[in-house]
């Protein structure tokens, strides 16, 4: 199987980001998307920073996928909030027809629903997953954009909480295992430790030292991980260096 995780940067860099998963959509199976905006409204493009309707779209671009929406916020865009039309902001799973799902859900790792206070570092987080079937062998895939406090992706008591509850959940799951996304935190933390515990580090397991593309012009280059249980059989795990958001895709083929 084949599985791509990737911040899309809501849509903001559009046709080369729906070109890649076009073109990608024939041999892979899962994708797990971080920064997703949808709404039921006509509205598409606001202010050139996001895609009001990805959701939508990617839906569109993926015929034989079926797409599952996690939103974890309404009413607030990538500026604030958002008055005049409806819109939600969250996490999304687009998995294959042909795989059978035996569930898909989410818990909260930050907050609840709708828990935003007066700023973006107050977003809520939650962790979208979804269990599969494929080859009599069972997956549990878990969808993960940890918080961000605009200082840095250094431990913080709230990330050290929040990876002791994707831990906590993560272990009550049978059959291989993988979690995935943008987690907001640097390599050698502590709360990235709490998440390796039992898993294996696709990014530290092959030497990959940037996730983000040229356009995050930031320090700090790393952000992304994939992490599989020691089951999962790693056929190749790749970072490609494209330009289709501030984060690069990260595609892994296992068994």
């Amino acid at each position: 199987m084949k599985l791509i995780s990737l911040n899309i940067w809501a849509g903001r860099v559009f046709k080369p980001l729906l070109k890649y998963i076009s073109d990608h959509a024939h041999d892979t199976d899962i994708f797990c998307f971080q920064e997703v905006f949808d709404t039921p409204t006509s509205r598409k493009v606001v202010s050139k920073l996001y895609r009001a309707n990805i959701f939508s779209e990617l839906q569109k671009v993926l015929p034989n996928h079926t797409g599952y929406f996690a939103p974890a916020q309404d009413g607030f865009g990538m500026k604030g909030q958002v008055i005049n039309f409806q819109i939600s902001w969250g996490l999304a799973l687009f998995v294959r027809k042909s795989l059978t799902v035996n569930e898909v859900g989410e818990i909260y790792i930050r907050g609840h629903r709708n828990s935003r206070g007066k700023d973006a570092t107050t977003m809520p987080r939650n962790l979208q997953y979804a269990t599969i079937t494929a080859n009599k062998i069972d997956y549990t895939v878990a969808n993960f954009h940890g918080l961000w406090n605009g200082r840095g992706k250094t431990d913080t008591d709230e990330r050290l909480e929040q990876s002791r509850k994707v831990k906590k959940f993560l272990d009550t799951m049978s059959g291989k295992r993988i979690l995935c996304g943008d987690f907001n935190l640097s390599p050698d933390t502590k709360s990235l430790g709490i998440l390796e515990k039992g898993l294996v580090n696709l990014i530290k397991e092959n030497g990959i030292f940037s996730t983000r593309s040229s356009l995050y012009t930031k320090q700090n280059k790393f952000a992304d991980y994939m992490l599989v249980s020691p089951e999962v059989v790693v056929e190749k795990f790749n970072v490609p260096n494209i330009e289709i958001s501030d984060h690069l895709p990260m595609e892994l083929s296992f068994h």
